[in-house]
């Protein structure tokens, strides 16, 4: 049963699309060994291009090799030189020439031809962010990324408290993110980049647990950590909500650091910190557009991003457009690249709602499928709908409403009162009425509450009821997967003391009560936050695994817009309810 009372206190490495151009290196030669080298390609054609076997060279063919720059002198000027292809020997190579300007760089959705030195469109089911990369596939590490793993033991003299050295402890790529260490290890991610003009880094991460130390920052060639990054610790996020953090890049060479250490509090393991979206700003130039990623197209050339497939759509790398699923059997979520036959319908793909009073004073029990639907009733072993329950007598209202008559509740007046079963009446004389809302009764959503459901990995959730109405309490909905959290908001615009404590300070201006219990067949957590002003949210408290029912007031002290939240989060799968 829920009660629930708040009152007024009293007194990457993307490889080469097929048959575009090749990403431009840069080469680790100096003027000088350039020379060496284009001198001795002139002494092999007169020696009479010949091969070791004696035989003439063919000549060489536009296949056969490539273009790339030169590093950069200290004019800022370059060559662009020809590179024959691996495992191609042939004469002739085009000569040198002189290269763009070391900071030139081209637009957005364009790309650098390398064979005439000018930009180009990226064609359909590429992209290209002109001067800068992007990391937004995690199958696998890309290129350039490493892991560094240590252990930070605080104990004075020998200690074997980590006898496998942390060996096993590293970054996980996770398909559209990349997953950080959940143990006690200090666990590096780096990327280094060297840039011709300065730019940024930006990033896109879930940051929820504060036994795990994030930090950002960036160091030079010399190992010297840059001033862009002084403050260096990562903010917390929200509970399912990805925050973004940017920091200015100079020219030159840029080592990044994302770092994380976890603090184990007995057996209870850290939640990870997630990265996602790496962009970096300043390398002057691409010389090949990227393909879109799975589950992504662009239908344009000169596109600088890739559009997500829409539900029950697909696509496969570098895609034009998307493939619709066959609905009748198959279906997909948003940005998918591939279609997954529909299951049969269970239990979890419906949830029950009490239908609203209506003029006879009537409710009853329904049952909804979750949207979008995505079961079958068709297969075998799956379940219909249930039947809607009988029509049974409304609850009374909460206190502090009234039922004129009609269907609905409504607020007392300002300076009346009320049970909920009786009609409003003035306060007596010398008397105020307390303020404040009491929750016992669940048919409809007050209207000051809403419900939402939000998935940590941005697969969509939106369609299921996060928390639903249940007579006396209100329960968390079923969720769709383990890493779905079901938020109920509460919001008040402010607390008003009452007469006899106008003035003082330092005093408690009201509290918040709630009757809670948590059924869990597996693991879940259930946190209790605050914001205050819609600045930020804060976890005031959390429990996890099953609890039998139990109170929790929280005290207001300050007249202020309150926004109380619960978020319950299922972290294995079972039947799991929360009920309060």
């Amino acid at each position: 049963m829920l009660l629930l009372t708040l009152r007024r206190a009293k007194g990457r490495d993307r490889g080469r699309p097929a048959g575009g151009p090749r990403r431009a290196l840069s080469l680790p030669w100096s003027p000088a060994w350039i020379c060496c080298w284009a001198l001795a390609g002139c002494q092999a054609v007169w020696a009479g291009d010949s091969s070791s076997s004696g035989r003439p060279l063919p000549a060489c063919q536009e296949k056969d090799y490539h273009f790339e720059y030169t590093e950069c002198d200290s004019t800022g000027s370059r060559w662009r030189v020809a590179i024959p292809n691996s495992a191609v020997d042939c004469s002739g190579l085009p000569d040198p020439v002189k290269g763009k300007e070391c900071t030139f760089s081209c637009a957005s959705g364009e790309y650098l031809e390398m064979k005439n030195q000018v930009c180009s469109k990226c064609v359909e089911g590429t992209y290209s962010l002109g001067s800068g990369i992007k990391f937004d596939e995690w199958d696998e590490l890309p290129a350039g990324f490493s892991n560094v793993a240590t252990f930070m033991d605080t104990v004075v003299g020998p200690s074997d408290s980590r006898p496998d050295g942390c060996n096993n402890s590293s970054w996980l790529p996770r398909g559209n993110y990349i997953e950080s260490n959940r143990d006690d290890c200090t666990v590096s991610l780096i990327y280094a980049v060297h840039l011709k003009k300065s730019g940024y880094v930006f990033f896109e991460y879930q940051y929820v647990d504060n036994n795990i130390f994030f930090e950002f920052f960036i160091q030079n060639d010399q190992c010297q950590e840059m001033d862009a990054t002084t403050d260096k610790w990562v903010k917390l996020t929200d509970n399912g909500e990805w925050g973004s953090h940017s920091v200015m890049l100079k020219s030159g060479t840029n080592i990044l650091y994302w770092r994380t250490t976890g603090i184990l509090m007995g057996s209870k393991a850290v939640k990870p910190v997630l990265v996602k979206n790496i962009t970096i700003e300043g390398v002057a130039y691409t010389s090949e557009c990227f393909p879109c990623k799975p589950g992504t197209f662009s239908n344009k050339p000169g596109s600088f991003n890739c559009q997500m497939c829409p539900r029950n759509t697909y696509s496969e790398k570098g895609a034009k457009e998307c493939i619709r699923c066959k609905e009748d059997s198959q279906f997909s979520e948003e940005g998918a690249s591939e279609c997954v036959d529909r299951p049969p319908c269970t239990t979890k793909d419906y949830f029950q709602i009490h239908t609203p009073c209506d003029e006879e004073g009537k409710t009853q029990i329904m049952y909804k499928w979750i949207e979008p639907k995505i079961c079958r009733e068709d297969l075998t072993d799956a379940i219909r709908l249930p039947p809607s329950g009988e029509k049974k007598d409304c609850p009374p209202c909460n206190p502090g409403f009234y039922n004129n008559g009609s269907s609905s509740c409504h607020p007392c007046p300002p300076g009346t009162f009320s049970d909920g079963t009786k009609e409003c009446k003035s306060c007596p004389a010398g008397t105020e009425p307390a303020l404040g809302f009491e929750y016992k009764w669940w048919n409809v959503l007050p209207a000051n509450m809403k419900t939402s459901c939000f998935n940590v990995g941005n697969s969509k959730c939106d369609g299921m009821n996060g928390w639903e109405v249940a007579g006396d309490h209100i329960r968390s909905g079923a969720g769709g997967s383990d890493n779905d959290y079901l938020i109920l908001n509460l919001h008040i615009p402010g607390f008003k003391p009452p007469t006899s404590m106008t003035g003082a300070t330092g005093s408690e201006l009201g509290r918040i009560t709630f009757v809670f219990e948590t059924l869990c067949s597996a693991d879940c957590v259930l946190y209790f936050m605050v914001d205050i002003n819609r600045k930020s949210t804060n976890v005031v408290e959390s429990w996890g695994g099953t609890k039998e029912k139990q109170a929790y007031t929280h005290v207001i002290f300050k007249n202020a817009t309150f926004t109380f939240t619960w978020a319950f989060q299922r972290t294995n799968q079972g039947q799991d309810t929360i009920h309060q």
